[in-house]
């Protein structure tokens, strides 16, 4: 499940977001102090972050100070665009504004759009599968895979997730994906770390986190075993080959 933040100050419009998000069952909903989302849910699945305050971007900033973390998007939500504090608006990246009489519209068209593009999402094409052709179970399997820590998207977990043996989910996932489950994820881990170690240059620690290690070690040795070398030894190369 994703986790969306809400930081509206103005009840009426706090009350819209909750009406157009409720009914997605993806998302699950927060309302924490800046200093406490890391704590209470960390940053690997933050699907948005929707404010009515204008200097929010730099205010949720100023609180990471140092820290290395996605790229969150920002979603103004107000009902008119009223700019008059400008001077302490430091747009970023990924930043959108919903404003208007059919905000609530685009709320929810918005989110669509953020659920499909999450940097969680597996890629389909690239691994060659069609997610349209997969069953009803396979497709709850994915949805596990891009919603949940990567250290439990093992065959044990997702097995039982299913309600049935270890051994027989392992026979359906090749029957309808061509492939092992070992295989596919660890091209979809492939697929992630690129994404976070190239695209977005973050660090070990930080993709770690991202990737749901409790343990730096625990991450370091699983990535050695996948690839013959360390972490900050492929990030490196990656980046100076």
């Amino acid at each position: 499940m994703f986790n969306g933040i809400i930081a509206i100050e103005n009840r009426d419009l706090k009350s819209e977001c909750l009406h157009v998000l409720q009914a997605n069952e993806s998302i699950r909903i927060h309302s924490f102090p800046v200093r406490q989302w890391q704590e209470e849910i960390g940053f690997a699945n933050i699907l948005f972050l929707i404010t009515d305050r204008l200097d929010f971007n730099k205010v949720f900033w100023s609180e990471l100070k140092g820290r290395k973390v996605p790229r969150i998007p920002f979603i103004y939500y107000s009902r008119s665009l009223l700019l008059a504090n400008d001077s302490i608006w430091n747009p970023r990246e990924n930043l959108y504004f919903v404003v208007g009489e059919e905000r609530k519209q685009h709320l929810a068209r918005l989110i669509k759009t953020l659920l499909k593009n999450h940097w969680r999402r597996i890629p389909y094409e690239k691994l060659g599968l069609d997610y349209n052709r997969l069953s009803p179970r396979m497709k709850k399997v994915m949805e596990y895979i891009e919603t949940t820590d990567l250290q439990n998207c093992d065959i044990f977990h997702i097995a039982n997730y299913l309600k049935i043996t270890p051994g027989y989910f392992s026979q359906l996932f090749k029957h309808e994906t061509g492939v092992t489950f070992r295989r596919f994820m660890q091209e979809v881990l492939n697929y992630y770390e690129n994404l976070l170690f190239l695209d977005w240059k973050l660090d070990v620690k930080s993709v770690s986190r991202l990737l749901g290690y409790s343990e730096l070690s625990s991450y370091s040795r699983s990535f050695k075993n996948r690839k013959g070398q360390s972490p900050r030894a492929y990030a490196k190369l990656r980046i100076h080959p």
